[in-house]
C-alpha cells in the first residue's frame, strides 16, 4: 500500500507545477501565432467585378421608303375558257366513232370525232347535181332563142332596143338564170349536208362526257359530247374594292392594266406546289350581287404543255383549285416583316437614345410575311421587330441592326 503511494506522488508532482508547464504552453502559443500568420499573408483574395447594367435586346431594321408593288391574294377554281355542247347538225345514224369512244379522251383540231350514215345525202348531192345540170341547159337554150330574136327583128327592119322585153325574151332569160342559181344553192346545201355528216373538232381539246354511240340514230340538234379546248384556261379571281383599289383598278376603263398587273397561281400537289405565270384577260363588269365583289379573269395559255423545269408538274386542269398572287402597279411605302406590327396598328420603335418608343401608324396592307405602312412612318427610323418583356415607354433597350427587311424573315424562319 504504501509501495503505491510512491508511485502516484510523482505523477502528482510533475501537474500541480506550473515551472514544468509553461514551455508546452510556449509552443503551442507560438503555433498559433504562425498559422495566424500564414493565414494573414496567404489569404485569397476576391475578385473584383465591375457591375453593369443590362438591357433588353432590341433586334430593328431601318425603315425605308421604297417603290413596292403590293401583293394581293385570291383564290379560285380552274374552267376552259372554251366550253361547248357538241350537237348533231344532220339526222342519222351514227356509223363510227373516233375521238369521242371515251370520257377524257383528247383530240386536235380537224379530227374525226364520229360518222353519221351519209347514204341519204350522197343521193340528195347526187339529185342536186342533176338538177344544176338541167338549170345550166334550159339557160343555154333561152339565151339561143333570145339572141334568134334580136336577129329576126334586125332582120324585119326593126330597132330591137325600142322592141319589148318580152320581145326578146328577157322575162324568160332571167327566170332561166334563177332557176341555174338556185339549182346551184340546193347543190351546196347537199354538199354541206354531206360534209356534216363527218363530225370534227373545233379546237385541240378533250372529252368530257359523251351522250351517244354507234347505232344510235341523232336528230339535228341532238347532243352528242361536252368537249373544251385545252389551248387555254380561265380563273375568276374575287376580290373587294380595297384590294381592287391597291392594284389599281378602277370600275372604268382598265385595259392599260393587261400589262401592268402580274399574277401568279399556286397549286397544291402531294405536299409539293406548283406554279403558272398568269396574264389579266379582263374584269367582270359589275360586282357580284352576293359577297360584292368585283372578279378578275386570269388566262393561261398551254396549260397542258410541260415545264421544261419542272418536268413532273401536273396539268392546269379544269376543276383544279388554285391560289393567286397579284401585284400591280409600285407605290412609295415602307415594308416591314409582319412581326413587327404589334395591338392593333402600333409600332415599336428605337429613338436616339435607345429607349423604346410606341407610335400608331396607318396600315396598307398586310399579309403573311409582312406588314406595308402607308404613313406614321419616317425614312430611316429604327423599328423594333423581335418580342420584348414587360415592354413600357421609354425604357432603355439595347440595340442590334438585322440588315434588311429580307434578312429578318430568315432569321425568323429558322427560330
Amino acid at each position: 500500500m504504501n509501495d503505491n503511494k510512491q508511485a502516484q506522488e510523482p505523477a502528482l508532482n510533475t501537474r500541480d507545477n506550473p515551472k514544468k508547464q509553461w514551455p508546452i504552453v510556449l509552443v503551442i502559443f507560438i503555433v498559433a501565432i504562425g498559422m495566424s500568420f500564414a493565414l494573414y499573408v496567404f489569404k485569397p483574395e476576391a475578385e473584383k467585378k465591375i457591375s453593369k447594367e443590362e438591357h433588353p435586346l432590341a433586334e430593328y431594321v431601318v425603315a425605308n421608303i421604297e417603290p413596292v408593288a403590293v401583293p394581293v391574294f385570291s383564290q379560285g377554281s380552274v374552267t376552259a375558257k372554251t366550253y361547248i355542247k357538241l350537237v348533231a347538225q344532220v339526222s342519222g345514224r351514227i356509223t363510227h366513232m373516233e375521238k369521242l369512244k371515251i370520257n377524257g379522251g383528247f383530240f386536235k383540231k380537224g379530227d374525226l370525232l364520229l360518222s353519221i350514215d351519209d347514204t341519204d345525202y350522197r343521193l340528195a348531192m347526187s339529185r342536186a347535181k342533176a338538177i344544176v345540170a338541167a338549170a345550166q341547159q334550159q339557160l343555154v337554150r333561152v339565151e339561143t332563142e333570145a339572141g334568134q330574136a334580136r336577129y329576126d327583128l334586125q332582120q324585119i327592119g326593126r330597132d330591137p332596143s325600142k322592141s319589148t322585153a318580152y320581145a326578146l325574151r328577157e322575162p324568160q332569160l332571167a327566170e332561166a338564170k334563177a332557176n341555174l342559181q338556185a339549182a346551184k344553192a340546193d347543190l351546196e346545201i347537199a354538199r354541206l349536208q354531206m360534209q356534216r355528216t363527218n363530225v370534227t373538232a373545233p379546237f385541240d381539246g378533250r372529252v368530257v362526257n359523251k351522250q351517244v354511240d354507234i347505232g344510235q340514230f341523232v336528230s339535228s340538234g341532238t347532243l352528242l359530247a361536252d368537249i373544251y379546248s385545252t389551248e387555254s384556261v380561265i380563273v375568276r379571281l374575287p376580290l373587294s374594292l380595297q384590294k381592287t383599289k391597291l392594284l389599281g383598278i378602277k370600275l372604268r376603263n382598265n385595259e392599260h392594266l393587261v400589262n401592268d398587273i402580274k399574277i401568279n397561281l399556286i397549286a397544291e400537289s402531294a405536299t409539293r406546289k406548283y406554279q403558272w405565270k398568269a396574264s389579266l384577260s379582263h374584269t367582270e363588269g359589275e360586282l357580284d350581287a352576293r359577297n360584292r365583289l368585283l372578279y378578275l379573269v386570269a388566262e393561261v395559255e398551254s396549260p397542258y404543255e410541260e415545264d421544261d423545269l419542272l418536268t413532273d408538274r401536273p396539268p392546269l386542269t379544269p376543276g383544279m383549285f388554285v391560289k393567286a398572287e397579284l401585284t400591280g402597279i409600285d407605290k412609295d411605302i415602307i415594308k416591314l416583316p409582319r412581326k413587327a406590327l404589334r395591338y392593333g396598328e402600333q409600332i415599336w420603335l428605337l429613338d436616339e437614345l435607345n429607349q423604346l418608343q410606341k407610335r400608331q401608324v396607318e396600315i396598307l396592307s398586310k399579309d403573311r410575311k409582312y406588314v406595308y405602312i402607308k404613313s406614321g412612318i419616317q425614312q430611316g427610323e429604327k423599328i423594333i421587330i423581335n418580342a420584348i418583356d414587360y415592354p413600357l415607354q421609354g425604357m432603355k433597350l439595347s440595340p442590334q441592326l438585322i440588315s434588311s427587311v429580307n434578312q429578318s424573315e430568315d432569321i425568323s424562319s429558322h427560330e
